[in-house]
């Protein structure tokens, strides 16, 4: 892949983008998060390729996948007005349709080829599969944490404002008291919550804070802490002592994966 190519996509993926303009405020406002978060993303992966020293040809990849990551969401939103993708389809496999119709990789081998789509296919599952090939497993971590990264950015920032985050972006969940048992077990036994268990905005906030227990990079990891994202969310969750328990569980599994991240002098 060589800088000429990325040059190409970018320009494809704004004519894309253009394609859903609309008078509609709630479609316009999908499409304005979506834009913005995909040229963050592009930002938080070559971060964490840089820190981990890949070279120009890993990094033009891994920008490519992280530009095309969410395409399908833009569809998604104007045709279905939601980012549901319980309520809608899956907006990973939309995004690889979209491409693969578009037919934009026609120039590039097998491998590059399917690093990206598999990459972009496996960016919004729970967990990985088994099985995933070196590169393949590289590149899937290397989106998922720049997408985490810039996802947990804006909703840290929302939990702080009056209001709270819109609610398109989690999924029009009511803002009503407590929050689920089930998903406080899950954190506090070092799991990752279920989306089909969130009842409400509590639940989602808990849910993002059980992403701490799948970042795989130290600069991922450094950057959360540094930011203040967990906190920022815990501050706004009801001040219980189940909600107590979970946060020094999480601070425990931060501090603990941040120390295995730093050489031994």
């Amino acid at each position: 892949m060589h800088r000429e190519d990325l040059k190409r996509f970018r320009s494809w993926f704004g004519a894309y983008v253009r394609r859903f303009d609309t008078p509609d405020p709630l479609i316009r406002r999908g499409i304005r998060y979506k834009a913005a978060h995909t040229g963050q993303v592009c930002r938080n992966i070559l971060q964490i390729g840089r820190s981990l020293g890949l070279g120009e040809g890993d990094l033009l990849l891994a920008e490519t996948i992280a530009l095309f990551h969410d395409l399908g969401r833009f569809k998604q939103v104007f045709r279905y007005r939601t980012f549901n993708d319980r309520l809608s389809e899956n907006h990973a496999w939309l995004s690889v349709r979209e491409l693969e119709a578009a037919a934009i990789f026609t120039t590039f081998t097998g491998e590059e080829r399917n690093l990206i789509l598999r990459a972009i296919a496996l960016h919004n599952l729970p967990v990985l599969p088994p099985g995933l090939e070196d590169r393949q497993l590289l590149f899937a971590k290397l989106i998922r944490d720049a997408d985490k990264l810039d996802i947990l950015r804006v909703f840290a920032a929302a939990c702080t404002r009056a209001g709270g985050p819109d609610p398109l972006l989690v999924a029009a969940l009511p803002d009503t008291p407590g929050y689920s048992p089930e998903l406080v077990q899950n954190l506090l036994r070092g799991e990752l919550c279920n989306y089909a268990a969130t009842k409400n905005l509590n639940d989602r906030k808990l849910l993002h804070l059980s992403w701490i227990y799948d970042i795989y990079f130290p600069y991922t990891l450094a950057a959360v802490a540094r930011e203040g994202y967990f906190r920022a969310i815990m501050r706004s969750l009801p001040d219980t002592p189940e909600i107590r328990a979970v946060n020094a569980r999480l601070q425990e599994h931060l501090q603990r994966a941040l120390a295995a991240c730093t050489p031994t002098p």
